[in-house]
């Protein structure tokens, strides 16, 4: 049986000896938002997805139980088809970041959008 993404995060946390406290702290997500996703009681969306997977060193596929490898990266060809090149420089660029990094980065993608009425 794969375990479900609340399960993996509480055994990453507990295996960095964390605790949702710090987390919330160290990530700036909401304590009661990752209370509740670690009892799968809320989804997760993808930018907080994201963060967590930087924060714990592993990919999004391991978080979502695509793959037992936490840093295998799962790609599907028609996927990867479609990002230009300068969409994979921007990914390339965005490896190594922090998550406080990840979250400054996101908000400044939403205020180009907002500029521009997306």
């Amino acid at each position: 049986m794969t375990l479900g993404l609340g399960a993996i995060l509480r055994a990453l946390r507990k295996e960095k000896r964390k605790t949702l406290r710090q987390v919330n702290d160290e990530t700036g997500i909401d304590y009661s938002n990752l209370a509740q996703i670690e009892r799968e009681e809320h989804d997760c969306n993808s930018a907080t997805l994201n963060i967590l997977a930087n924060y714990y060193g592993v990919t999004t596929d391991y978080l979502l139980g695509k793959t037992d490898n936490p840093n295998s990266v799962i790609i599907k060809v028609a996927d990867a088809d479609g990002l230009t090149e300068v969409q994979h420089q921007l990914l390339d660029a965005t490896k190594g970041l922090t998550a406080d990094d990840l979250i400054e980065v996101n908000k400044y993608i939403d205020y180009i959008k907002s500029k521009k009425g997306n």
